[in-house]
């Protein structure tokens, strides 16, 4: 049976890869494997692949597997995972398809896409195709998203009702500056937002996992700080940086670090991340 996750805030996230610094909810402990789980969050909701309906993983790597599933009704949509190298991946909602991408090398993929979806139940679905396995069918997951935060008038203007919506970490492979596929997703979407918000500074704290020394993972932060920033005046933001390395002092805390493989947690901790911007 499905997993149920209802949130009430403005973006709904479920992701090893991806998560939040503000309060979540972390379903990865709650049901059983037929049981059925339903969690109310005021704030965006957090869940490892635990949560999600898996479809059992090949050896052969003909799995089709979330990693990421953020959708922010306000703005952009991402969804990441793994599939049969080189196949062509599709998610749909409620059985119709609502974005493509195609498997790297690696088998992985990843899509942002800014189709607005309406508030409601969805269940998010995915299928590959590929000449090795044909068409194979993936995890689901379901969710409810739920409506945008009002309009309310004050005098003659109008002013939204505050959501916040806090980007996913940036994440890199490791012992280096480039961007694991999420990441550039993460990357992406947080420049188009800064970009569409337009602060006068952004601030990012930039992070390493726990192996190295306290010395080489201080640089190796500052270093990855560096690509972040060049990244988002390549993307068009032209507000001031502020650029925090923090080495490898800050592990990641925003989810249960044993519940998920260590590896899982060691890549959450190499990360930049938005700290605030205004």
């Amino acid at each position: 049976m499905h997993r149920v996750a209802l949130a009430t805030g403005a973006v709904l996230v479920l992701a090893t890869g991806f998560a939040v610094r503000q309060s979540i909810v972390n379903l990865a402990h709650i049901g059983t494997p037929d049981g059925i789980v339903t969690q109310v969050a005021k704030t965006p909701l957090l869940a490892s692949k635990r949560s999600l309906t898996s479809a059992p993983p090949g050896n052969d790597g003909s799995s089709v597997t979330f990693d990421v599933v953020n959708i922010d009704p306000a703005g952009a949509a991402v969804f990441a995972g793994q599939a049969p190298i080189n196949s062509s991946v599709s998610v749909l909602a409620n059985g119709h398809e609502v974005a493509t991408a195609t498997a790297d090398e690696t088998g992985a993929w990843a899509i942002v896409t800014n189709r607005k979806l309406a508030a409601g139940e969805y269940e998010f679905s995915l299928s590959a195709r590929s000449p090795q396995h044909g068409v194979t069918a993936g995890q689901s997951v379901r969710m409810v998203i739920a409506p945008e935060a009002p309009q309310v008038a004050s005098g003659a203007t109008r002013e939204a009702v505050a959501q916040p919506s806090v980007p996913a970490p940036i994440t890199f492979v490791y012992n280096d500056t480039t961007f694991t596929a999420a990441g550039r997703q993460a990357a992406d979407l947080l420049a188009k937002r800064l970009i569409e918000q337009r602060p006068a500074m952004a601030s990012l704290s930039g992070h390493a996992d726990e192996r190295g020394s306290d010395l080489y993972n201080m640089e190796l932060s500052r270093r990855r700080l560096s690509v972040v920033a060049d990244y988002l005046r390549e993307s068009g933001f032209v507000g001031k940086l502020e650029l925090i390395p923090k080495g490898k002092s800050e592990p990641y805390t925003a989810i249960d670090r044993n519940a998920l493989p260590r590896e899982d947690v060691l890549q959450l901790d190499r990360r930049v991340e938005l700290l605030g911007a205004h």
